[in-house]
């Protein structure tokens, strides 16, 4: 027996190291697993943005000036163009960890400048003339890098409540029907320039957002009192911009025919038509993911409070 208590104790200790040894192995290799499935996605999406790229050069342009041709096909392949390359900076942030450190590491004031050189860029691409066809892309180009950057916090928020994929799915739907309904049924839906009042509608959301956030700093009111207030604030944001969404098909269309029948009225310019959407798909993700989460957050604060 005096022997049999020393070896159970070491067998013991044993058992535990070799389970400790086990997960840490599994640990390691699930993360080398999503390590080389995150190098498999940017390979997969500089491939497409490749093809994309092509089919940009042989639809769009001709004898180097862009064409009134495949109007509205141009305009998709450069709104596809702007998906795949966001969505390549959130696979690149993910696999390096470098434009989490941009934003987390440098912090509020950081996404300031960022969001302050957005809007210069934005002011940019719609006062170069549609001609200036390396300026315009360039410029493009740079706007489409920012809202990668800006968009990693939303996917890390979305991926925190779990809404990601509802999110991604919904901000699809949505697209989908007020580009069909913009496109094919806009002269009977929108019978006068609504965009005006809608963007007087952003400007007072805004406002009254900051005042929120004003009072909330220094009242300090209940959680449930913020999250309520936010949740509201998305869903007013989310309508309106599924409206401008709407309006702007309407508008593509109406540049396409233009642009088709040589009036003069309409110069092809891709990158600018397809920010003009793409900004919206934008805003409606996050506003989504705003609202699946915070109504995720309530209902669970409200079964706990049961």
């Amino acid at each position: 027996m005096s022997n049999s208590k020393p070896y159970s104790l070491f067998s013991s200790s044993s058992s535990s190291s070799s389970r400790k040894s086990s997960s840490s192995k599994a640990i390691s290799k699930d993360k080398k697993q999503d390590d080389n499935d995150i190098t498999l996605a940017i390979i997969c999406s500089l491939i497409i943005i490749t093809t994309i790229c092509i089919a940009i050069g042989h639809y769009a342009f001709k004898n180097g000036l862009l064409t009134c041709d495949h109007y509205v096909l141009n305009t998709y392949l450069y709104i596809l163009l702007s998906v795949f390359i966001i969505y390549l900076i959130v696979l690149i942030s993910d696999k390096t960890g470098i434009f989490n450190g941009i934003i987390y590491h440098y912090g509020f004031g950081t996404v300031i400048l960022i969001l302050i050189l957005f809007i210069g860029l934005i002011y940019l691409l719609y006062k170069i003339p549609p001609q200036d066809i390396f300026k315009s892309n360039f410029v493009w180009l740079l706007l489409i890098i920012l809202l990668g950057i800006l968009i990693i916090p939303i996917i890390e928020l979305s991926r925190m409540t779990g809404v990601l994929g509802n999110a991604g799915l919904y901000t699809c739907i949505i697209v989908i029907i007020t580009g069909l309904l913009g496109y094919y049924k806009g002269d009977y839906i929108i019978r006068f320039d609504w965009d005006y009042y809608l963007y007087i509608g952003l400007i007072l959301l805004f406002v009254i957002s900051i005042i929120g956030l004003y009072y909330i700093y220094i009242y300090n009111p209940p959680l449930e009192t913020v999250l309520m207030f936010i949740y509201i604030m998305s869903i007013i944001s989310l309508i309106i911009f599924v409206l401008l969404l709407l309006s702007v098909h309407k508008t593509l269309k109406e540049n396409a025919e233009k642009c088709i029948n040589g009036n003069g009225t309409v110069i092809p310019n891709y990158p600018m038509q397809s920010f003009t959407i793409i900004i919206k798909i934008y805003n409606i993700f996050t506003d989504l993911v705003q609202i699946l989460g915070l109504r995720k957050l309530m209902s669970r604060r409200g079964r706990g409070r049961r």
